[in-house]
């Protein structure tokens, strides 16, 4: 006990003391913030370019001009579903494009339009014909098919002016008619142990975040230990240091002073990023609504420290059966699918966590570091879940430690070729812990 509190010294000292420790730890969190903050500052900012000018050309100017009405309404829709950031979006409001209207539908007119897209003149032009009228079909035209204007907007628009149009034919007063198109403003509200908790999608994206940061982390740590691994053996310090102690005592001393050196890199990161909310919290109120319970922040913990075991023990057995840092990397693939599959499976299990498939999915072990905390983070399952799903993640554990041990015991002493498969059963056959 006492040479593996030594191991798991040195490695926790040796790397907490490091140069690049130090910087991953302070300049992490604000590279994460800068990929998520400056895509939005980009996408609300103004680009410089001049106002998109379309042109809605139908012989119908009452369909027109309601086209032409309801493509200049999309951004206040959009602002007005939010009350908090309303205000600031109508003041900040610019035209997001210019239309005219145009009553000549001839092919002469359709050709002077393509030339005007060709030389710069109009941006597009929407076409609706008396036939596409009748039939419910328009056509769009610009000189990019990628182009500012979302399929999904101008479809909208289009389907809220035929409706007008129809409902003006049979009598409805525009008053009416706005009065029917009003958009209903939706609260999500959660309700958890017999409270109720205002919803929002940034509770989404914020446990969605929360996973995939256990997911990099044990990915980044357990590799850490196949590299501190290969790097002992490779400059032969294996051989000096296991002169002094057993292969099972280093081997769980490296995991647990990597494991230390996880959390207090996490720890450090959550702090930061608690004392960088509060100015957000005070900016936009709405941020207030998000929040992780007490049980999502210890479960964390607990699955970050459970699935790290799980992973980097397999990562040590990695290490000690590779001989080149190249041949390491090959093998982890087969280590990284589970996890890789797990994050594949989030969408589904955030969605629905009480499905059948959610439910036996987050008790596979290898999945549960990441599917179980999702579940947990969403819409805590019923206690007994838990408890399997950490009775099987133990439970494997403790058989990989046993497995891994062995293999540990003879690889880190092999060198020049990697192991076959019956030589690795040989190994756990043969090998005492």
């Amino acid at each position: 006990m006492r040479n593996t509190w030594l191991i798991v010294k040195r490695e926790y000292l040796a790397r907490v003391r490091t140069r690049s420790f130090v910087v991953l730890t302070l300049l992490l969190p604000g590279i994460a913030a800068a990929a998520f903050i400056v895509p939005l500052k980009i996408a609300t900012m103004k680009s410089g370019r001049r106002t998109p000018h379309l042109v809605v050309v139908t012989s119908v100017p009452q369909l027109g001009e309601l086209v032409r009405s309801q493509l200049l309404a999309q951004d206040q829709s959009n602002a007005d579903d939010d009350d908090d950031t309303a205000a600031e979006t109508k003041e900040n409001a610019a035209p997001k494009y210019v239309i005219d209207l145009d009553t000549d539908s001839t092919d002469a007119e359709r050709n002077s339009l393509r030339r005007k897209i060709a030389s710069g003149a109009i941006d597009g032009y929407i076409w609706l014909s008396a036939d596409g009228i009748a039939q419910r079909k328009a056509v769009y035209s610009s000189g990019n098919a990628t182009d500012f204007l979302d399929k999904s907007d101008l479809s909208r628009a289009l389907v809220r002016a035929f409706a007008e149009q129809q409902l003006t034919t049979r009598g409805v007063s525009p008053g009416q008619t706005a009065e029917l198109f009003k958009p209903v403003k939706l609260d999500i509200v959660r309700v958890q142990n017999g409270l109720e908790s205002k919803s929002s999608g940034g509770m989404f994206l914020l446990i969605f975040g929360m996973v995939m940061l256990l997911y990099m982390a044990v990915l980044f740590y357990g590799i850490s230990v196949m590299r501190s691994v290969l790097e002992e053996k490779n400059t032969r310090i294996m051989e000096v240091l296991l002169s002094s102690t057993t292969p099972t005592e280093l081997m769980t001393g490296k995991l647990l002073g990597v494991g230390a050196v996880g959390l207090t890199q996490m720890a450090i990161w959550m702090a930061m990023a608690g004392t960088l909310a509060l100015p957000s919290l005070a900016a936009y109120p709405s941020l207030s609504d998000i929040h992780l319970s007490p049980l999502t922040l210890g479960a964390f913990v607990i699955f970050f420290l459970l699935g790290y075991l799980l992973y980097s023990t397999i990562y040590a057995g990695v290490g000690a059966m590779s001989t080149t840092e190249q041949e390491g990397q090959q093998l982890q693939i087969v280590v990284v699918l589970p996890l890789v599959a797990a994050v594949f499976m989030l969408g589904p299990i955030i969605r629905a966590p009480d499905s059948p498939i959610a439910i036996w999915t987050s008790m596979f072990p290898f999945f549960s570091p990441l599917l179980m905390y999702a579940r947990i983070a969403v819409q805590p399952p019923p206690l007994w879940q838990i408890g399997l799903s950490l009775a099987l993640l133990l439970g494997t554990i403790a058989i990989l430690i046993a497995l891994c041990a062995r293999i540990y015991r003879v690889g880190v002493l092999m060198y020049g070729k990697r192991p076959n498969l019956p030589e690795i059963v040989k190994w756990l056959k043969y090998a005492k812990t």
